[in-house]
């Protein structure tokens, strides 16, 4: 963020803003659902309100301008003073060359993303969206009633998490209950593009704690980027495998809440330790633990 931008708890009460109009330039995946007026609460007792909006008639007053950089296809050809651009993104920069282009970063004031680093870091654990994390699993002997062991859920068919799933599938058994790799149909069961936006998030918190594991591979294996997938198995008690980001203990409630698979030298290795786990309550048990 820039010099310029003075934090609003060292302004005098009378120069701070409480009303904002933030104008989205671009379409987001989301649309309507995410662009709309929404209201915080301040530190010094107040709340903010901003009118985030894609009215583009207001963008001329607007106090700053909104990007969503992997649906960004036009910018302006000026920028007004005193008006900060917006950039968001919560894709990585491994699908979106975009993200790693510097002169195109350079437009912008203000980055809104994933990673840790960003002015407003923007993560994927929505606490309202996904409820309580607290919430205790199915005891371990009533899980497994979909027969299987683990299940695996990708409707995008990426070539690193794919073959690494179908590697295991030869050594447990595995529910695939998304597009790809799909062997079993579950009735009312919503899978496809951004499901947890049209509440396929539901969908999976219903089904994921029957299963002692959840496959939560990352479309990409980039730094900072661990997204949903993770956070719907531990929502849900499901002990999850990851595949993605280096630095995954960073968002995790303890360091044994998931398997990594990064710490074993196959899936062969791996699928041993997961029978291992099956057959042995109490060390299963232990990566769930966080949640007492």
């Amino acid at each position: 963020m820039p010099d310029s931008h003075v934090p609003q708890w060292s302004l005098p009460q009378d120069l701070v803003k409480t009303e904002l109009t933030v104008v989205a330039c671009t379409n987001h995946y989301f649309g309507d659902d995410y662009i709309q007026p929404f209201e915080v609460p301040a530190e010094w007792g107040t709340s903010i309100s901003c009118n985030f909006t894609n009215d583009l008639s207001l963008a001329g007053e607007a106090d700053a301008l909104w990007f969503h950089a992997p649906t960004t296809t036009r910018i302006p050809k000026q920028k007004k003073p005193g008006q900060p651009w917006i950039m968001m993104s919560m894709e990585s920069d491994g699908n979106y060359p975009l993200l790693k282009n510097q002169k195109f970063l350079d437009l912008f004031d203000i980055y809104m993303t994933y990673r840790l680093d960003s002015d407003i870091p923007t993560l994927y654990p929505n606490w309202k969206q996904y409820g309580d994390f607290m919430n205790p699993p199915l005891p371990t002997k009533v899980k497994g009633s979909h027969s299987a062991l683990a299940a695996y859920i990708a409707s995008n068919p990426v070539p690193h998490r794919d073959e690494y799933a179908q590697q295991l599938f030869e050594y447990i058994p595995v529910d695939s209950l998304g597009k790809c790799l799909n062997n079993k149909t579950v009735p009312d069961f919503i899978t496809g593009d951004h499901i947890w936006a049209r509440g396929g998030f539901h969908s999976i918190l219903d089904i994921l704690p029957h299963y002692k594991f959840y496959l939560a591979f990352e479309n990409s294996l980039t730094t900072d980027y661990v997204t949903e997938r993770v956070f719907h198995a531990l929502v849900a008690g499901s002990v999850p495998i990851y595949y993605g980001a280096d630095n995954v203990k960073e968002f995790l409630p303890a360091d044994n809440a998931a398997i990594n698979i990064a710490d074993f030298d196959s899936p062969k290795e791996l699928a041993e330790y997961l029978l291992y786990l099956d057959q042995n309550d109490e060390a299963y048990e232990q990566h769930l633990a966080w949640k007492t």
